[in-house]
């Protein structure tokens, strides 16, 4: 009789370090969060806050990438978001809570990935706290290792 060994498969994910680059997934974010859309709205400036509460559900939109011209469609509220409301002076604030404040900061620079080290020279937090609480088996708003 012939003995098998059960395979074992190999861990595709590698733990992240200090320099692993983050963004924010947010395709993932959607399929977790059914309220995200209002969830982002709490994100706005109050002008945007107001017409879009009156005005309910978002629709696509074209939008123009301005380096290569090439036009895809989006969500006009991440679009309001991003482009605007994100650029505020005071978007991240500096006593918020980790997770807010990273995600907010990937709201701002328009969902560039950055690593721990970079996060924290932005929001002024230990970049091993950082590692240690977007590598962790929770998944915080989308934000993930690229």
């Amino acid at each position: 009789m012939t003995e098998t060994t059960p395979e074992i498969k190999k861990n595709s994910l590698s733990r992240p370090t200090l320099s692993t680059p983050f963004h924010v997934d947010f395709e993932w974010w959607k399929s977790h969060d059914h309220n995200w859309h209002v969830y982002l709205i709490g994100y706005l400036c109050e002008t945007h806050r107001a017409f879009f509460e009156a005005e309910g559900e978002s629709q696509m939109i074209d939008s123009i990438d301005p380096e290569t011209g090439e036009v895809t469609q989006t969500d006009r509220l991440m679009d309001i978001l991003t482009h605007h409301c994100a650029k505020e002076e005071d978007f991240i604030p500096m006593n918020g809570t980790l997770t807010d404040s990273v995600f907010r900061l990937f709201l701002s620079n328009g969902n560039n990935p950055l690593s721990a080290e970079e996060i924290s020279e932005f929001i002024n937090r230990p970049a091993e706290t950082i590692l240690k609480t977007l590598s962790g088996p929770r998944v915080y708003r989308g934000i993930k290792p690229v």
